[in-house]
């Protein structure tokens, strides 16, 4: 059974209950779920546009690409960093949920973005509860969550170590300095400059850090295509790049990933 009782009202930050179809807080303040399962948590006052996050566009063409299992060593090696069991476990930033697929056998996963976009594609994972909101401003209860993962996401650091529990870790995954060199040599040419790799929680232990290194050839230019729309590199880059890579049908790339598992200072 789906346990909502971690889930604050985000107007009165009371406990949520789940009443029929709808979360409903002491004083009345009522969310209802969409068809697809998920809960839109976000208040009109902590958007910045009026469809935050990541663009449509943008959001499919991951989706597409990600389904292609392309990242899927990726996604084993987060799975790895999970120890336990009766774990309740928080995608924030999750897009549409592909990094935290089975995690759910670990006990209870969250799954949230600002996006209603990437959460309407991720409440297709049944055994999840997918709700709508900013991670800056997290609708959970206070030292509730043992896993946070935080996959090419912000990184609120406060707000994590708030709803962490004592011994609760964050599982970080940023990209490495070779990570879509190729791509992004495409757009860039000479003036290519290799990616920064920070440490981003300065609040928190670096309990350790992994690097996941492999290239894979991209098998058609829909899988080009949806990499590129996945990236900054696409809005970024001039026209000229974008209407030849609409003729590239195979193009070998680099995956080049970094891994860190952050846990709070005892």
């Amino acid at each position: 059974m789906k346990n909502y009782s971690i889930l604050i009202c985000p107007k009165c930050k009371s406990e949520l209950e789940r009443k029929d179809s709808s979360l409903v807080c002491k004083n009345n303040h009522c969310y209802d779920f969409a068809k697809q399962g998920y809960v839109n948590l976000l208040l009109v006052n902590q958007k910045n546009s009026k469809n935050p996050g990541d663009d449509e566009i943008m959001i499919n063409a991951r989706d597409l690409f990600l389904k292609e299992e392309y990242f899927s060593k990726l996604k084993d090696e987060i799975k790895k960093q999970i120890v336990g069991n009766n774990l309740t476990i928080l995608d924030a930033g999750c897009g549409s949920g592909y990094y935290s697929e089975g995690l759910e056998n670990f006990g209870n996963l969250y799954l949230t973005d600002i996006s209603k976009i990437a959460v309407k594609k991720a409440s297709v994972n049944k055994n999840a509860i997918s709700f709508v909101s900013s991670i800056f401003e997290l609708p959970i209860k206070d030292k509730t969550i043992d896993y946070i993962l935080n996959i090419f996401a912000p990184k609120p650091q406060n707000e994590f170590l708030r709803v962490l529990k004592t011994g609760g870790k964050i599982i970080e995954v940023v990209p490495g300095k070779n990570h879509l060199k190729e791509l992004k040599s495409l757009f860039f040419n000479e003036n290519m400059r290799e990616n920064e790799e920070k440490f981003a929680y300065n609040e928190l232990f670096l309990q350790k850090t992994n690097k996941l290194t492999y290239k894979a050839t991209l098998k058609n230019n829909d899988d080009v295509i949806h990499l590129a729309q996945m990236t900054p590199y696409w809005y970024k880059g001039a026209e000229k790049v974008k209407d030849m890579l609409k003729n590239v049908n195979t193009l070998e790339i680099t995956f080049d990933f970094i891994i860190n598992i952050w846990s709070i200072k005892m």
